[in-house]
């Protein structure tokens, strides 16, 4: 069983998914759905745009969680090179990407701290804060995430929200509208025990998948939140949602079975996310 950081660079995957077949579930995150218009207002896309030089649309390639109005948390692996001629910027307050009547928050980024023992491929450690210039401007479809206490554990279901790629194949289809699923979280033992021939997996992750492997998160939605749901609720996000981690990687395909989802859990996490903070 291979691994796959769940990225997409440019126009091409990176470890992009492949499947022997097509699971069903057409457009949807793999296993999910379409989500409400703004109901994950906490998430954004990760984009690289090329300048006013050229003719290309900017390119989503990861995701992320606001923290306030100049601090977004992703994933360490999101923190690629690109082509000189472009920039990197954070999209707010979307659903659908290419609907140019929604009022999307464009921000240019201005400063990237990937944590300092990243290890640059498949293994912990796996979380980057990223500063906005000019800051958001916080309201109903723009919000942020409330962080969870230090070291704090979650039990039941939890839901992924993203623009990632909604079949497990050499083909990705990427949608424009904000696709989410619901997650039940695997205990770390439990965890551990199917993943038993990985060492990279610590015990600052967090798992969350069915045995089935029906539901994951694919290629672009790295960095995305993994968050609280309502219990008596299934599918619908928390009123004051707590982000329990960010998308890291996953089995190879998207979505095998008895491989659960990798997450960085961030709550081993927040007292370097408060001192890089601090450090502006």
């Amino acid at each position: 069983m291979m691994v796959t950081i769940l990225l997409v660079i440019g126009v091409s995957c990176v470890s992009a998914a492949v499947a022997r077949e097509v699971l069903p579930g057409g457009n949807k995150i793999i296993g999910g759905e379409e989500a409400k218009p703004h109901e994950f207002p906490f998430v954004v896309s990760l984009q690289w745009n090329y300048g006013n030089d050229s003719d290309a649309d900017p390119i989503h390639f990861c995701g992320g969680a606001i923290l306030n109005e100049r601090w977004v948390l992703t994933a360490a692996h999101c923190n690629i090179s690109y082509t000189p001629n472009g920039h990197l910027e954070i999209v707010a307050g979307a659903h659908n990407l290419s609907d140019n009547r929604e009022r999307h928050q464009r921000r240019r980024v201005t400063r990237m701290i990937p944590h300092e023992a990243y290890c640059w491929t498949v293994c912990p450690n796996d979380i980057a804060l990223i500063r906005v210039d000019p800051p958001f401007e916080l309201g109903q479809h723009v919000k942020p995430i409330q962080l969870p206490g230090k070291n704090e554990s979650f039990t039941g279901n939890a839901l992924i929200s993203g623009w990632g790629t909604t079949v497990p194949t050499m083909g990705p289809i990427y949608p424009d509208k904000l696709q989410k699923a619901v997650l039940p979280l695997v205990d770390y033992d439990s965890c551990r025990q199917l993943w038993y021939d990985v060492s990279h997996l610590a015990e600052t992750n967090v798992c969350a998948g069915p045995e089935d492997g029906s539901k994951s998160s694919c290629s672009a939605d790295s960095g995305g939140p993994l968050v609280t749901m309502l219990n008596d609720d299934v599918g619908s996000v928390d009123d004051d949602p707590t982000l329990i981690g960010l998308v890291s990687w996953g089995p190879f395909p998207c979505g095998a079975p008895l491989r659960p989802n990798i997450f960085t859990g961030v709550a081993y996490f927040i007292d370097w996310i408060e001192e890089r903070m601090q450090r502006r």
